[in-house]
């Protein structure tokens, strides 16, 4: 079997990130358009002279523009046209005469490629069925996503569940991408009709903004080779990305570029991968190689990327640093906290002259039995007492996490308090603790009942849901259950707070009085039970 540079990146053990064009699409979703079968189609839709397509087209190409640029010019005409034969109710859209999404400034024309996109069903054949399922195994094999492509194949079909989508290029720095296991939609998406770029107003801004882009292919790019798949050598939008990005890279970066800078592209009937190294000439006039493969046989590309042998996968890696990132704002933001557990991509933006730092990262087992449990955070102890899912040690617990706890703090103990081996002597704070909160009398002491006083009284389960579905805020909602709380089973309190907990985390935890029904729930099932 021929080498090629797709081996070179499984021996370097580099997760590659993925830029996915409509080649791919076309390949697996049945009747999917080129960019020219696509605009045709569009205007037929109109059902306006095929004649004056080929007008508005002829004098596009007299003007000597590019075929990229008169397709741009040929989009803004059928959407300037297509929305006008929407609004002068020439062609329908929705059942309905006026539906809602006029009002919200949705361009006609975008909305019916949004539904054309959405509705391209998977072509199925023992070929593309097999591609497919070897496709969907480089979820744990790749490190993000980028894809021109406005349809849903990628997060539906492929990787479901696994990868965070972002749809706006405003999105590519927000706080929740972490430049792991994410798909990075740069010409919009289906799931956003006003997303879709194709007009040529569309392009102007994404031109303005494609400086965004170039700066994430060079933070993935880093860390991860890059694959281009679906997309033609010719292809002139993806050229300009190209030729900007390597323009921004060092001549140490450049150095072998053409074993991380890799085109899959199709050719028919070609079984092999057939290598073929070519040039690429930058704005500087710099000619950089790079590596194209032919090939109709992508079960052979699926088959060598799924070699790459990643410690953790992807997922994972893009929840560990979502995790230690919640934990540095967490921190960071409190003048009490005793440590700070940073991320390496943070690491900059913390001031740790005034804090001790400690950096753990691994499994949960491995580092609170290495390290101890003086880490746990609140947020974990409740969710544990809530769902039962976090297998805590009932005496690292009591000798380690609770070894230094207030009387004033709000945390249930009793579940570690019940199955702990080791004895609660009666000089330690974790004591006094019980002491002070081992009934309901102390749990809900005379300034809280004051505080829920007002508040209705309800017996009725559902009439209390349906309440609390008015109140602003989960600490309003956790009051009234708590002001009613022995009316209802622990099973009741429990579903109750399970969903205040999964709704917000952050805001549960700043609540008083979710904390104090969560409390209730562990007294009953460990102390009264």
């Amino acid at each position: 079997m021929t080498y090629t540079a797709l081996d070179k990146i499984v021996e370097n053990r580099k997760m590659p990130l993925l830029f996915i064009g409509s080649g791919l699409s076309k390949r697996y979703l049945y009747n999917y358009p080129n960019w020219d079968e696509l605009l045709l189609l569009s205007y037929q839709k109109i059902g306006a002279d095929p004649f004056q397509y080929q007008k508005y087209k002829e004098s596009f190409i007299r003007q000597g523009l590019s075929p990229f640029d008169v397709n741009v010019k040929m989009a803004s005409v059928i959407e300037d046209l297509f929305n006008a034969a929407f609004f002068d109710r020439k062609i329908k859209l929705d059942r309905v005469k006026n539906p809602s999404w006029v009002k919200r400034n949705i361009s006609p024309y975008k909305m019916f490629l949004s539904r054309y996109f959405k509705n391209l069903p998977v072509y199925r054949s023992a070929k593309t069925d097999l591609e497919i399922s070897k496709l969907k195994q480089l979820k744990n094999k790749i490190s993000a996503v980028i894809t021109t492509n406005y349809d849903l194949f990628l997060e539906k079909v492929i990787f479901p569940s696994d990868f965070k989508v972002f749809v706006h290029q405003n999105e590519l720095f927000s706080a929740d991408s972490y430049n792991i296991a994410e798909i990075y939609k740069i010409h919009g998406s289906v799931s956003d009709a006003n997303s879709i770029i194709i007009t040529e107003s569309d392009y102007q801004k994404f031109s303005e903004s494609r400086k965004l882009i170039i700066a994430k292919m060079l933070t993935l790019f880093a860390e991860s080779p890059i694959i281009f798949l679906g997309y033609s050598f010719t292809d002139e939008n993806i050229q300009t990305i190209i030729v900007d990005f390597l323009s921004c890279l060092t001549s140490k970066e450049l150095f072998n570029i053409d074993e991380h800078f890799i085109f899959i592209s199709y050719k028919k009937n070609e079984l092999g991968l057939k290598e073929i190294k070519r040039t690429i000439t930058t704005q500087s006039g710099a000619e950089i190689p790079i590596t194209e493969i032919q090939t109709d046989n992508f079960s052979m590309v699926y088959d060598i990327l799924n070699k790459i042998t990643p410690g953790i996968s992807p997922s994972r890696i893009r929840e560990t640093r979502k995790l230690v990132k919640t934990i540095v704002d967490q921190s960071v933001a409190t003048n009490s906290a005793e440590s700070v557990i940073v991320g390496i991509d943070n690491l900059e933006s913390v001031d740790l002259s005034t804090k001790p730092l400690a950096i753990a990262i691994g499994y949960r087992e491995n580092i609170l039995n290495k390290f101890g449990y003086g880490l746990l955070a609140d947020d974990m102890i409740f969710e544990d007492i809530l769902f039962d899912n976090k297998h805590f040690s009932p005496n690292e617990m009591c000798l380690e996490r609770f070894k230094s706890i207030a009387s004033t703090r709000l945390l249930p103990v009793f579940k570690y308090v019940k199955n702990a081996t080791v004895s609660i002597e009666s000089n330690t704070k974790l004591k006094n603790y019980i002491n002070t909160h081992n009934t309901m009398d102390k749990l809900l002491p005379s300034n809280i009942q004051k505080q829920l006083h007002a508040l209705p009284d309800i017996i009725d389960y559902d009439i209390l849901l349906a309440e609390t579905a008015k109140l602003p805020d989960i600490n309003k909602q956790a009051g009234l259950m708590l002001k009613n709380i022995s009316n209802y089973t622990i099973e009741q309190i429990r579903a109750f707070c399970c969903n205040l907990f999964k709704s917000s985390r952050e805001s549960a935890m700043h609540s008083t009085h979710f904390k104090r029904c969560v409390m209730y729930i562990d007294l009953s099932e460990n102390l009264w039970a």
